[in-house]
């Protein structure tokens, strides 16, 4: 294989001609990707920095021109404010004291030559002495009115009381209020009763008339004061919107130009706002686009990318990926195809290197001959057994299987031996980390989380299932088959018991099967063994 391969062949049009295919490179890309977003940035900045240099032109008009204006015309603003001020005291203030010494002062403010000279100030200035002074002659009327009215209530209420005292009711002098009106009507219609009645006293008759009178001259001081409030309000209106002219005609001018500064200003911040606005939804519209041409030219070419080196790595294959504009990553899809052709070499030898792993394995850890677990198998599996759980060791010996050898041969041994072997596996379920050949022809079982109970069940099974095998053994003394010797020895769970005593304790369990007349098996129980001639079956 070619391994210097790195580009694919050019695309073809459907007559079979190569096609032109105008590539770029990825920063040359980038560069008109975001050109329109910085030409647009551009003229967005020389924009707003246009009208912020108009703002400040506006601005520095209005401070030095405009501005003294204003300032020159404060006096007569504030002399403005005092006559208003003036007039409200004469128009709100209930002391005759206070309201003449405001008129007082308006009448100065309104006369005086306080004002600029001009014919349209004059005007204003006597138009404003008129009015201070009818105002002045209804505030007066309207105090009149005022104190008719509590002369009459105070009539009102004094002979009330005294036909309240006829009538029965225990009432104080007090002004009337909307709360007596009840009490009134009730006095009123006693004063009825009283002149249908024959032989009423003339004291209270007069008292009678005396209450209507005085009711009659409240409800016309009333009707005068509410007249005179109202013909002061008007009053007082026209005289506001007369100061509204005069601070008009002050600052008119300056205003106007500041006014118009100040839209101005206004409507360029609207202009710079829509502009900016504008420009933002411009920006996104363009990143929108940008991220459109992105996918479609380095994204989906690098998930294109992505996805057939996952392939690569699952053990698939890639052919040769469609062309893309950008140079670099045309580049990295046309070094694919021979990645994975590389990819798959090296996954079939990688899958030959650990079948000859396996086998190597199998081979340092299986007997070669009956395919169980060799010895040193065994000793690693029982070197890492685990100290919480029981277990049991049985271990198997084939009756008098050196003369087996002299009458039938090394090789019908040896298939003796591979079904004693498969046998085991059988038994237990086929696992080389559980069945071993020990050495010649002893085997040993690894037995974890049984109990003694079980273990001997075990090693009883084989025994029987050995024997049923009927392998022909005339030279033996025990049958005439083939039959074996097993020795059972048991380590609790969290026993000290080293893995060099649990082997020593099932051999001395076998030997004791072997000398107890074979075809048998044994449990290594230190009392029984302490005792001679006496086994455990």
């Amino acid at each position: 294989m070619d391994t210097r391969e790195t580009a694919a062949p050019p695309p073809r049009s459907s007559d079979g001609r190569a096609e032109r295919f105008h590539r770029i490179g990825t920063y040359r890309f980038i560069a008109l990707a975001l050109l329109p977003t910085v030409c647009l940035l551009a003229l967005v900045y020389w924009y707003v920095d246009d009208n912020l240099q108009e703002i400040k032109t506006a601005a520095e008009s209005t401070n030095q021109v405009h501005l003294p204006g204003i300032l020159k015309n404060q006096r007569t603003l504030i002399n403005i404010e005092s006559l208003r001020r003036y007039v409200e005291t004469v128009y709100n203030a209930s002391d005759a004291e206070i309201r003449r010494d405001a008129l007082v002062n308006a009448l100065a403010l309104a006369t005086e030559s306080v004002f600029e000279a001009n014919s349209r100030f004059v005007e204003y200035a006597t138009s404003a002495k008129s009015l201070l002074y009818a105002l002045d002659a209804v505030k007066k009327r309207s105090d009149r009115a005022q104190e008719e009215l509590a002369r009459a209530a105070r009539l009102f209420v004094q002979t009330e009381a005294r036909l309240g005292v006829y009538a029965g009711e225990d009432r104080h002098e007090a002004m009337p209020s909307e709360d007596d009106a009840r009490v009134s009507e009730r006095v009123l219609a006693y004063c009825g009763k009283l002149r249908a009645a024959p032989g009423t006293l003339p004291r209270a008759l007069a008292q009678c008339v005396t209450l209507r009178e005085s009711r009659r001259a409240m409800e016309k001081a009333r009707q005068r004061h509410s007249d005179a409030d109202t013909e002061a309000r008007e009053l007082w209106k026209q005289f506001d919107q007369l100061l509204r002219k005069l601070s008009d005609l002050a600052s008119s001018k300056e205003a106007e130009a500041t006014h118009w500064a100040m839209e101005y200003i206004s409507k360029s911040v609207r202009r710079t706002h829509f502009v900016f606005y504008l420009s933002g939804v411009l920006i996104v519209l363009i990143f929108c686009v940008f991220i459109l041409v992105l996918h479609r030219y380095i994204l989906s070419p690098l998930t294109l990318a992505s996805r057939s080196l996952r392939r690569i790595r699952d053990g698939g294959r890639v052919e040769d990926l469609p062309p893309v504009r950008v140079r670099e990553l045309q580049d990295m899809l046309n070094i694919l195809p021979v990645v994975s052709r590389h990819v798959t070499d090296l996954s079939a030898r990688s899958g030959l290197l650990e079948q000859e792993k396996d086998r190597f394995r199998n081979l340092s850890l299986v007997d070669g001959l009956t395919g169980a677990g060799n010895r040193r198998h065994f000793d690693a599996c029982l070197a890492r057994s685990d100290r919480d759980r029981p277990l049991a060791l049985l271990m198997l010996d084939v009756d008098m299987f050196k003369l087996y050898n002299d009458a039938y041969g090394h090789l019908a041994g040896d298939s003796a031996l591979i079904a004693v072997a498969r046998t085991m596996l059988e038994e237990l379920r086929g696992s080389v980390d559980q069945a071993f050949r020990y050495g010649g022809e002893e085997f040993c079982a690894l037995l974890p989380g049984v109990s003694a109970a079980e273990a001997l069940a075990v090693g009883e099974r084989l025994r029987k299932r050995i024997q049923n095998l009927r392998i022909p053994h005339q030279s033996s003394s025990v049958a005439p088959h083939l039959t074996v010797s097993i020795g059972v020895a048991l380590r609790e769970a969290g026993s000290p018991m080293s893995n060099q005593e649990l082997t020593e304790y099932a051999d001395k369990a076998l030997y004791r099967a072997k000398t107890s007349g074979r075809n048998q098996v044994c449990f290594y129980n230190p009392v029984a063994f302490s005792l001679p001639g006496e086994t455990a079956l």
